[in-house]
């Protein structure tokens, strides 16, 4: 059915046009301009009243929400997690799996295809995020350090394999001998994103790294070695780096304002993503899950550890992007950017998501202007939310 969004705000990569519109056929954007001008009468029109109309998020980095955790639960578990996600503005997403046994690792890599092949009625799939096992076991949890892999190869092509592929995005530790080759056959050969996190790396390994096809960084900052003037580690190679993208937790937990703003202004807005590292307390009704088995809880805007240690996040693409607009004092179109066509570039799917141009996709989102709050959500022009406020 064919929809025109009228009357907007419309959010732009490069600025907001007033009093526009959007029109929808087939579920793919096929006009966008002036309301005035609207060159047809569709069978639908959404008079939006000057209410913002936003591309719809992706988010990279989810490993969880509503109480599951995409490493130990069936389709209908990784099905609410995407489901949950969409209440806040995510429209697309990677589901991430922290080490595990390796059975269960390619188990969850099988499912994952399976929800991704067969639909999630909703948020769209984009596939698995493999954060680990070819991490730094100095640079995970206690509880997932066993199940770190010394890098191989075979292994890294079993479960490319397993995940019949809907592999997207695989994180190395570059110091750990054998890793650049796996570099190569991922990024050079499959094409898929070589990702650097969970590292002691120095500057000189990263920078290597980088050269051999690595270009996202897992969560800037976190679980890498800290940076120094002296030894500027991976962190530095990353902040100096013209070609890498890096990830950012924004939820004033992970980084210090500062430590985002310093980001920001290496990276500039074509290599800044916002993602959630979403863990299943978000959305889940007492504030408890699991992450790689282990029980996590909400406590002080983070998911914790029983110890009081940090397992990730419990933050929302919606409120991501409201904290980088107060934080760092960003117009709302720079915000919305990095949560929407920043990802897509990484991903290679500009060309279909990631912003309101002629040809893509009509994933969309209608934001209330006082607040951004997340008033409705859509998939291809078919309605997926509806806030109930």
């Amino acid at each position: 059915m064919d929809v025109a969004f009228t009357h907007a705000s419309v959010i732009l990569p490069d600025g907001i046009l007033e009093q526009s519109a959007v029109l929808v056929r087939n579920g793919v954007i096929s006009w966008v301009g002036p309301t005035s001008e609207l060159p047809e009468n569709p069978a639908e029109t959404v008079d939006l009243g000057g209410f913002y109309l936003s591309p719809g998020f992706i988010d990279l980095h989810v490993h969880g929400g509503g109480g599951n955790d995409a490493t130990d639960v069936d389709l209908d578990g990784l099905k609410t997690i995407c489901r949950t996600h969409e209440a806040s503005g995510t429209t697309s997403l990677c589901l991430a799996l922290v080490p595990t046994p390796r059975h269960q690792t390619a188990r969850a890599l099988q499912n994952i295809q399976q929800l991704a092949i067969h639909g999630t009625g909703g948020a769209r799939l984009l596939g698995s995020y493999l954060e680990g096992p070819f991490v730094n076991p100095s640079r995970v949890n206690a509880y997932q350090e066993r199940w770190t892999l010394e890098p191989d190869l075979d292994v890294l092509k079993e479960l490319t394999i397993a995940a019949g592929g809907w592999l997207r995005i695989v994180v190395f530790a570059p110091e750990l001998p054998g890793t650049e080759p796996m570099i190569r056959w991922l990024a050079g050969k499959m094409g898929l994103i070589a990702a650097i996190g969970h590292t002691s790396a120095t500057c000189e390994q990263t920078e290597s790294a980088i050269r051999s096809g690595c270009k996202l960084a897992t969560h800037l900052f976190n679980a890498m070695k800290p940076f120094h003037h002296r030894d500027p580690n991976a962190t530095g190679a990353v902040l100096a780096s013209d070609v890498i993208s890096a990830e950012v937790i924004m939820d004033g937990i992970h980084l210090h304002p500062t430590a985002a703003k310093i980001a920001f202004k290496s990276l500039g807005p074509d290599h800044f993503i916002l993602i959630t590292d979403a863990t299943a307390v978000v959305g889940s009704t007492d504030g408890r899950g699991k992450i790689g088995g282990t029980p996590i809880t909400y406590v002080d805007g983070a998911a914790r550890f029983s110890n009081g240690q940090m397992a990730g996040g419990a933050l929302t693409m919606i409120d991501a992007v409201r904290r980088m607009i107060d934080t760092l004092d960003v117009p709302y179109h720079t915000a919305v950017r990095c949560a929407t066509l920043v990802p897509a570039r990484v991903m290679g799917i500009e060309d279909r998501l990631g912003s309101i141009e002629v040809g893509k996709h009509a994933d969309l989102l209608i934001l209330d202007k006082s607040d951004l709050r997340v008033l409705y959500s859509y998939i291809g022009g078919n309605r997926i939310f509806r806030s109930p406020y």
